[in-house]
């Protein structure tokens, strides 16, 4: 299966598999899980390993806050409200990039 996004905008499999862990992890309270973390290119969602292209992917559709510290070697992630809006549903666009590329 593919990872890149399709020209109807939905998110693919494995960028809405992760904001729906994200957002699965909030509801319970388990912040740590409630991330993505990326230290090279290995990115992790609490258990659940994520491809790099994941994280860009999500981070090219403005739907993830960095959270990182600067200069600490791993970056960090979380949902912001686009995010949330996405996980509900994979056609969502965040308003302001309405008809902008992307990629």
């Amino acid at each position: 299966m593919t990872e890149q996004r399709t020209n109807d905008r939905r998110l693919s499999y494995g960028a809405h598999h992760v904001l729906m862990l994200m957002v699965a992890a909030e509801e319970d309270d388990i912040l740590e899980d409630a991330e993505i973390a990326c230290e090279g290119g290995a990115c992790w969602c609490g258990a659940w390993r994520t491809s790099r292209a994941v994280v860009n992917e999500l981070i090219r559709a403005c739907l993830l806050h960095d959270s990182g510290e600067q200069g600490k070697g791993i970056e960090r992630y979380t949902l912001n409200e686009d995010g949330r809006k996405a996980a509900a549903d994979p056609h969502y666009v965040v308003p302001e990039l309405e008809g902008r590329s992307r990629a």
